[in-house]
């Protein structure tokens, strides 16, 4: 199954525990600090989330590795297993949600 980037960054952003974009600064909108614990980000830490609109504009989600690490981990694992796990996840591993999430954990880890 082929899956376009921007299916992938709309699947890990609803499976991400991302805060309310209403409540997020300028800076945490355009990719400048982390979305959730308010750390400047720089090239090398941090970790884009995805891209999407809010409010009449285009917004760029990033965290640092850290709390991208802890975040995409949870959110996989409680995607994944457990008794409400997504049942593509269980029966292939091929799940567009399931590759975000791993894709995540990955950049942020590496």
């Amino acid at each position: 199954m082929t899956v376009t980037l921007e299916e992938l960054t709309a699947a890990a952003l609803k499976a991400l525990p991302v805060p309310d974009l209403a409540r997020l600064s300028g800076a945490q909108l355009e990719g400048h600090v982390c979305v959730w614990g308010g750390e400047s980000l720089t090239a090398g830490t941090a970790v884009t989330v995805g891209e999407c609109d809010h409010a009449g504009r285009r917004v760029f989600l990033r965290g640092c590795r850290r709390d991208v690490a802890r975040h995409a981990m949870g959110a996989l694992f409680d995607h994944s297993t457990g008794p409400k796990a997504c049942a593509a996840c269980q029966a292939s591993g091929d799940c567009p949600t399931g590759r975000a999430l791993n894709l995540l954990l990955r950049a942020a880890t590496s």
